[in-house]
Parts: structure tokens; sequence; C-alpha cells
């Protein structure tokens, strides 16, 4: 489940967004809506959005300076700004300020149906990301072969979604493929397909549960599978279930 905040002084276009939004089943299922900048920067605080949507033009405090507060605060992950055709240059300065995109009013439901299920996957990446970067600040074990397991993995955490083979991994590690084949098997009683394939499902699972409503193709090209055909026959191998069965279990 991710969050959106929309802002917007305008309290019809706050609850039209809320209801487009709604309608499309996008990854974004907890959506709060705000028509007060001021009162937006002491929510965002507490909601903490992945995604926050905001018009530039408000009374008191603008949009921009409400993404520039929010982000200071690294109260929001991502920001999208609303503008119509008047304001264009104020949008393209919050592009220069990293905001992820923009919408001209009024809003394309179809524009903004591919913006959100692009930016959700962003977001589900860079926290992936996050993790296997603080997984690689522990420090190495003394031993070689530990040593080269723990660089293995980071490869593999950091390459997942790429079309990787073991000859890639060799390279990367300065070793013979062969060699690493015995190592793994060694280290961690798996080939390098199993392992790959294993950690590919993890984090396809991971993917189904905070995304619900991301489609199992776009699933499948997230977690580096060619075809949702040859993503759904290893999941099932993997895990006894199918994707959409696992999706529609209960915890």
């Amino acid at each position: 489940m991710l969050k959106l905040m929309i802002v917007d002084d305008e309290a019809i276009i706050v609850k039209g967004l809320q209801h487009v939004i709604r309608r499309m089943k996008t990854p974004f299922t907890d959506i709060v809506g705000v028509s007060d900048s001021v009162e937006a920067l002491r929510m965002a605080e507490e909601f903490k959005p992945d995604l926050l949507i905001t018009d530039i033009q408000m009374p008191e405090l603008s949009g921009l300076d409400l993404i520039q507060s929010v982000s200071e605060k690294k109260a929001a992950s991502k920001f999208i700004i609303l503008t119509g055709y008047e304001t264009f240059d104020y949008a393209r300065k919050a592009i220069r300020l990293q905001v992820a995109d923009y919408l001209l009013k009024p809003v394309d439901p179809q524009e903004l149906s591919g913006l959100l299920n692009r930016l959700s996957m962003e977001i589900v990446e860079e926290r992936s990301r996050g993790q296997a970067a603080t997984d690689a600040e522990e420090p190495p074990e003394d031993q070689d072969s530990n040593h080269n397991i723990r660089r293995f993995k980071d490869f593999i955490h950091g390459n997942y979604m790429r079309d990787i083979s073991l000859e890639d991994v060799a390279d990367y590690l300065n070793l013979h493929p062969s060699y690493v084949c015995s190592l793994l098997k060694r280290e961690t009683h798996q080939t390098f397909v199993q392992y790959l394939r294993g950690f590919r499902i993890n984090k396809g699972k991971k993917l189904l549960r905070e995304l619900p409503n991301l489609p199992l193709e776009q699933v499948a090209k997230a977690i580096g599978f060619r075809s949702q055909a040859h993503f759904y026959k290893v999941f099932k191998q993997e895990s006894g279930v199918t994707p959409g069965d696992y999706r529609n279990m209960k915890d």
C-alpha cells in the first residue's frame, strides 16, 4: 500500500482527483486531500505520503514552498505539481528542484494513471535499493570465501531486475565461473539460478503485497523476468501457488 496526498486550494479539484484516482485502482490506496497548504505541511509530517501532488499557486504557502519544506523534513518521497498553461515557467523551475513530474490542468486521467503507476514502481525500487545499500555497509568477513559471497549477493541485490548471467557475476567478482559455482554450492547450498530465482520471487512477493493493483506483467518486468508467463511458472514452482492466489491470500 502506498500513500498519496493531494493539495489544492480549490476543494472541488481535490475531491475530483481523489475520486478519479480511487476509481483507477492504482497502487496508491491510502489517499488524503487538503485544500489548505499550511495545513498540508503539518499533515505531511504525520501522514508521510509516498507521493505528494500539489498545485503551484496557492495563498499563504505556494506549492513550490510546500515542496521545499516537506522535502527538507523528509516527509514525502516524490512530488508532482499541478499547473495551468499560464504558470508553465514555474513548472519548469519545479522540475529543476527534482520534482518527479508535472500535470497540466485540466488533468488527463490516462496521463495521470500512467504517471502514478510509473512513480509507484520507482518508489518501491528505491526502497529496495536503500535496503541493499544498508546491507552493503555491513563490514565484510575476514575470510575470502565469505567476502566473495557478500560481493556476490551485493551484485544480485543491485542487478536482479536486469538480464544477468553467471558470467556477468564472475566478471564482477574477477573469478572463474566454475569457481563461483562451487563457492555458491558450498556456502549457500544453491546454484546460481536457484539463488537468483529465489531472490527475484521474494522481491515479487513484496511487490504483490505492497502494490496490490500493479499488473502482473509489470511485476514480472520489475524483478527481471522477460515475460509474465515465465514469472507465473517460476513463481508457482518456488511458492506452490500462483501470483494471483498469493496476492489474494490474507496475512
